[in-house]
């Protein structure tokens, strides 16, 4: 019997306004806020809206047969409760049915976890404790930003009483498969579940409606295929965004026709599948900044971002604190990518500055400015 892991990761970062150099020390506006707000109608109102009254119709339709699971970052439940309401509602009523489970990760969808281990400790504390108030659910399984892991992501996750983990393909465990779940090497309380890297590009993709049929003709055995993708920015003007709703429209419910076809949450195919350990006689490092950050501006501005960690804290100010934690979603580093869409890169078709040396240029501005509000020297990196 194969079995379907469908997780969906709702993330929304705020819009960086223009900021040049003639701006530092004398203007605290890092965000646009206006642009911020048409960005969340745009999103509600394209994709995450009828999105979640698809996943809502499946539940019902097929009386809990059907399951999802959800990640909403930090960031975008901040945003909704301030701007979209109904958005924040038709989650509450997704976990309601049951049929939904909420995965924490790190609050500001940031790349802490390759940085400071304490500050990555306190965003996933942050982000669980959002997820416990809104949902009504105390959070099982986790998942890092893109996926990353390694034995000292899962060592830490693990004291922090997490019990499953979603893993990208690329940082797969020796020992571990792709299409079953694995106890990580080392840590056999903590079952990682890997992400299908070639089926869930399909999700986002020109056939995601008739993936259910190359799914139920390719698999019969016992396989847990995890599907995963990051749910688009850009509302109905992103095609990815239509291709995922069609795929909601039609492969779940091929899919379940076929009786020996189940879908499960995380915590559920981790409970009732546990799979092999994998191998703890290899090494298994993962990644490091330098080949998620791949050129100079993004290594040069998570150092000067990161570095700021003390003398934010320091600063006791709540707000400041906020505003340094807002600026390391991970999102505003992949602006600052060289590379072009066809080499994979990151944070989709939405570009708001007109290349990456311009966004690194204010993004630096910016945190020059917040260095020298928290204790630091403006233009000086501390």
């Amino acid at each position: 019997m194969p079995f379907i892991v469908l997780h969906l990761d709702f993330h929304l970062p705020l819009r960086l306004r223009a900021y040049g150099f003639f701006d530092i020390g004398l203007s605290q506006d890092y965000f646009d806020g206006g642009a911020s707000r048409a960005a969340l109608e745009r999103f509600a109102e394209g994709f995450a809206l009828p999105a979640c009254e698809r996943l809502l119709t499946l539940t019902r339709r097929h009386r809990g047969r059907f399951r999802v699971s959800l990640s909403v970052s930090g960031m975008l439940l901040e945003q909704m409760e301030k701007g979209q309401k109904p958005l924040l509602e038709s989650f509450r009523r997704l976990a309601d049915t049951g049929c939904a489970e909420f995965v924490c990760g790190v609050s500001h969808h940031s790349l802490a976890s390759l940085f400071s281990e304490t500050e990555f400790r306190r965003q996933v504390a942050l982000h669980r404790r959002m997820i416990r108030a809104r949902f009504g659910q105390t959070p099982r399984t986790f998942r890092n930003t893109a996926g990353i892991c390694d034995e000292g992501v899962a060592r830490t996750v693990r004291s922090m009483s997490f019990q499953t983990i979603l893993v990208e393909d690329a940082f797969l465990p020796p020992g571990c498969k792709t299409e079953a779940s694995c106890r990580l090497p080392g840590n056999r309380a903590l079952t990682a579940l890997i992400r299908h890297g070639r089926f869930s590009g399909e999700l986002t993709g020109p056939g995601a409606e008739a993936l259910g049929e190359r799914l139920a003709g390719e698999y019969g055995g016992n396989e847990i295929i995890c599907l995963a993708a990051d749910c688009p920015w850009s509302g109905g003007d992103d095609p990815g965004a239509s291709s995922l709703l069609r795929f909601l429209a039609t492969a779940p419910g091929r899919l379940l026709k076929e009786r020996n076809w189940r879908f499960l949450t995380p915590s559920e195919a981790a409970a009732g599948h546990r799979g092999a350990e994998g191998r703890a006689g290899r090494s298994w490092t993962g990644p490091g900044p330098a080949s998620r950050l791949e050129n100079h501006l993004q290594r040069d501005a998570a150092n000067t971002l990161y570095a700021m960690e003390g003398q934010v804290l320091g600063a006791g100010s709540r707000r400041l604190l906020g505003t340094w934690r807002a600026l390391q979603a991970s999102d505003y580093l992949d602006f600052l990518s060289t590379k072009g869409p066809s080499e994979g890169a990151r944070g989709g078709a939405f570009r708001p500055f007109a290349s990456p040396y311009d966004a690194y240029i204010h993004y630096m501005n910016i945190l020059r400015d917040l260095s020298a509000r928290t204790g630091g020297t403006s233009g000086v990196r501390p």
